[in-house]
């Protein structure tokens, strides 16, 4: 099938969230904003509908809304949500989505992620794409290992995380087969979802620059770590910093004054609350950081040793737009194929690797240089908003195979 958009009043496309994106949004939400902006700036006819459980929602248009773009707000309810042996679905608006999608008359619908598209399957409409973030599956059965790691009794827990993951396969195969094409954000989501029988591609996301920071040498060695502290990302990648890499950290530096600085939000909710810090003085929690760029300019690198081939990785692709040096598990490659060792990121492969990846961004911080220059560039031709928008847009008028 192909569709196709020759005049304005032809071009009319449907984008359909599960929550509503307001200023203060994450990750998932920021960039469903620069996919949506993308389109209402090509002037096409937007629908966008969100799921929301508030009576008001404060939403990015609110103030200023576009003469192109029409807003639908559904009633959210609980779905696809794990509990105990089960999982709970109570979200069903399929008919009132169905009624809305056809009186704007698009033949395009974009829904992002599961749960939007859990409420599309029965739309009459000629092309139907799914976006997905994390698979749930994939991030519930992650979440359950690392609680167990953190505390071995959660390990009572293994039936219901072995039935939830079931349920949440089956429906995932479910709504899927009903689409027209799948788009995943994580690269290594194509194999998983092959093993359900689905074929999917991988596309870039639009993600802006966030960080205004100049690229210079620097002398200390100052290491950063940021982003949400309770996600199944940063649980990952602050267990190993503390457990496996500082130990070897301290030996490898021993001569050298080194800093690791953590920010972000829910320290509260993170395993980090339970630590006492004075046992690692090189290591400084600040809280939640509303602007990175001052930190930035006293760190040589970012580090994120996290080695779950689950998230966005959101963080990684901000440093790459602003030429800040990269230090990853080479997992993080999975999700994103554009973090090459040695040419857009240095990429560890276990605990021993990423300190000497440290150590080496310190003492040859210049030669490191290129490799910010070559993230970049790929930011530019990938993630950057107007080319990754192309790039979706593209797909969707793009002969079906």
């Amino acid at each position: 099938m192909i569709l196709k958009a020759k005049q304005n009043s032809e071009k009319k496309i449907c984008f359909i969230t599960e929550s509503p994106i307001s200023s203060n949004d994450g990750a998932s939400l920021r960039l469903y904003y620069e996919y949506i902006n993308y389109f209402i700036k090509k002037k096409y006819d937007v629908l966008y509908i969100y799921f929301s459980k508030k009576g008001n929602d404060k939403i990015v248009w609110s103030n200023k809304k576009p003469k192109n773009l029409k807003i639908v707000k559904l009633d959210h309810f609980d779905h696809l949500l794990p509990n105990k042996f089960t999982l709970i679905n109570k979200l069903d608006q399929k008919i009132k989505i169905d009624s809305a999608v056809n009186k704007f008359k698009t033949n395009v619908i974009v829904a992002f992620d599961i749960i939007s598209i859990s409420q599309i399957i029965n739309c009459d409409c000629k092309m139907k794409i799914g976006w997905l973030g994390d698979l749930k599956f994939e991030t519930n059965f992650y979440n359950f290992l690392y609680s167990v790691k953190e505390n071995f009794f959660n390990s009572r827990h293994i039936f219901y995380n072995f039935f939830q993951n079931y349920y949440l396969r089956k429906k995932y195969k479910y709504y899927l087969t009903k689409l027209d094409k799948l788009v995943v954000s994580s690269y290594s989501s194509i194999k998983l979802l092959n093993k359900l029988g689905l074929s999917s591609k991988f596309l870039p996301y639009p993600w802006p620059k966030i960080f205004k920071v100049q690229s210079k040498k620097k002398i200390h060695a100052n290491y950063l770590f940021f982003g949400n502290l309770s996600g199944l990302g940063s649980r990952s990648a602050l267990n190993i910093l503390f457990y496996s890499i500082y130990p070897k950290l301290k030996k490898k530096l021993c001569r050298t004054d080194f800093k690791i600085y953590i920010c972000g939000k829910n320290f509260d909710k993170s395993f980090i609350n339970k630590l006492n810090f004075s046992n690692y003085p090189e290591i400084e929690y600040l809280g939640f950081v509303e602007n990175l760029n001052n930190l930035i300019k006293k760190c040589i690198a970012v580090i994120f040793p996290g080695n779950v081939p689950v998230g966005n990785r959101c963080r990684l692709i901000s440093c790459m737009a602003s030429k800040i040096l990269i230090i990853a598990h080479k997992s993080c490659s999975l999700g994103n194929p554009l973090l090459i060792d040695g040419s857009t990121a240095l990429l560890a492969k276990n605990s021993n690797e990423f300190v000497d990846m440290m150590d080496y961004a310190h003492k040859e911080n210049q030669i490191c240089e290129k490799i910010r220059n070559n993230a970049k560039i790929a930011y530019d031709n990938n993630y950057k908003p107007r080319v990754a928008g192309k790039i979706l847009e593209d797909f969707i008028y793009e002969k079906s195979s």
